[in-house]
């Protein structure tokens, strides 16, 4: 089951995000150092002010997702971005990432979005699979978007179009 994750989860999801950020360091653009800098209220208050979407495997917080839209602009409010995305390594292949998928689509079409937008890896082939299977397409290659211990990491931008919930 997929929930939205709330203040009340801010521990749990410190915990797997730091993960995240430890094990898979050229999958996401945040800093490990700063977030880990970040005390529980900050994170309470990031949840307070983000969507964020949580699965759980056995009670535990196994997978995550974000959800954004652009609100400062009416030229961009109809593309949905999706960030964060991860599922802790004993949960994948269990379906969790394709159900974290789902419900954030589903999320995406009620709240009125048209295109979904994201950035992954060039090389992570698991992510980019996930989301050709969910509809997403290569629109580009960002080269060398991201820096990690001195070695550059391009980064592919997929899009896809969100259709209206039925």
């Amino acid at each position: 089951m997929i929930e939205r994750l709330t203040p009340a989860h801010a521990e749990e999801l410190r915990d797997i995000r730091l993960e995240a950020l430890r094990l898979h360091p050229t999958a996401f653009s945040a800093d490990p150092e700063v977030e880990g800098a970040f005390t529980l209220e900050h994170w309470r208050e990031r949840i307070e002010h983000r969507c964020m979407f949580g699965g759980r495997v056995d009670g535990r917080l196994a997978g995550i997702n974000a959800f954004s839209l652009d609100t400062y602009s009416k030229k961009t409010a109809h593309v949905a971005t999706l960030g964060a995305m991860y599922v802790r390594e004993a949960a994948r292949g269990t379906g969790l990432a394709g159900a974290l998928m789902t419900h954030w689509l589903d999320h995406a079409a009620r709240s009125g979005a048209e295109m979904a937008v994201l950035d992954v890896e060039a090389t992570n082939r698991r992510a980019i699979a996930l989301y050709e299977r969910h509809g997403f397409k290569i629109l580009g290659r960002k080269p060398r978007s991201m820096k990690v211990d001195g070695i550059f990491y391009d980064e592919l931008e997929m899009w896809r179009e969100i259709t209206s919930p039925a």
